[in-house]
């Protein structure tokens, strides 16, 4: 069978793992029995193919994204000789139970197989996020934070559409779990404005907060409002717009001093930011700068 499929790990990280596969089986009668190595959600991008499942025969096309359980046996066909195209992501089995609890609980205690549905329906806007984050990553985007997050919010919204497209609504929360949330959410603060110079890493950050890698990137976006790498990003901007302002001229060591991985990789964050290059900004911080010392001389 191996050689019927071309693999392409395009990322790897403790949080997620991205691939792509083509698949050049022709059509006919279902495969020999297959198992996923991880628990995964997968996007086909080309072709259809039928898994078989759990005595369920589950048509899968660029409408829709399947979940596959860690060492769950399946069997796939394929009703054309087209093959098919898919991009996988696969994540630890704690992250993914994690991220089913939102709506069914028990998930937690179902070691070895969290997904009790077997897919849902790949709404446009994850659809359009799916092929812009692929993109990036066969591209060599290289922050590693922002992948983690937004592979996890990809599972995210893969989950709430495929449970509340069947009439399932999240769990609501407590008072007291609301003011836990908003604790973890300051400790999480707290850690990356001490350490936003360093390299940051999902895990460590959720450590510091006391809870998981899932909980902290869905709620921190949803208290703070923006992303945990988004917030990290604005604290080593807000850092160089200082720094640059007081006349520093070396952006490459201003760039690797405020935890960015090349001076391209910070030019292109403070041109996202701000809409100027930062040698654009120090120029123009310079240039102000001298006409208020002229004041000051004719004063």
């Amino acid at each position: 069978m191996a050689e019927l499929f071309d693999i392409h790990v395009l990322y790897r990280s403790d949080t997620v793992s991205i691939r792509d596969i083509d698949c050049h089986q022709h059509a006919g009668a279902p495969s020999q029995e297959e198992q996923s190595m991880d628990d995964e959600i997968v996007f086909p991008r080309r072709g259809v193919f039928i898994k078989h499942v759990r005595g369920e025969n589950v048509v899968a096309n660029s409408n829709h994204v399947l979940f596959f359980n860690a060492a769950e046996p399946y069997r796939v066909s394929h009703p054309t000789s087209e093959g098919d195209r898919c991009t996988v992501f696969a994540f630890p089995g704690h992250i993914v139970a994690d991220a089913l609890s939102h709506y069914d609980p028990s998930a937690l205690d179902r070691h070895g197989s969290p997904f009790q549905l077997t897919h849902g329906p790949a709404q446009p806007r994850v659809l359009f996020e799916q092929h812009r984050l692929r993109r990036q990553v066969r591209n060599g985007f290289h922050d590693a934070l922002a992948v983690d997050e937004q592979s996890m919010r990809l599972l995210e919204r893969t989950i709430d559409d495929a449970h509340q497209i069947r009439g399932v609504r999240p769990q609501k929360l407590r008072p007291q779990t609301k003011r836990a949330r908003r604790n973890q959410m300051e400790a999480a603060k707290s850690y990356l404005a001490v350490r936003f110079r360093q390299r940051v890493a999902l895990d460590d950050v959720a450590r510091a907060a006391h809870c998981s890698a899932f909980h902290l990137a869905r709620v921190f976006r949803n208290e703070i409002g923006i992303p945990i790498h988004q917030y990290l990003n604005r604290l080593r901007l807000g850092a160089a717009l200082e720094w640059l302002a007081e006349g520093a001229d070396n952006l490459t060591q201003l760039a690797l001093d405020l935890g960015y991985s090349s001076h391209s990789h910070f030019t292109h964050a403070f041109r996202q930011e701000f809409r100027i290059s930062p040698s654009q900004f120090r120029y123009s911080a310079n240039r102000a700068t001298l006409r208020q010392m002229s004041k000051n001389l004719k004063v």
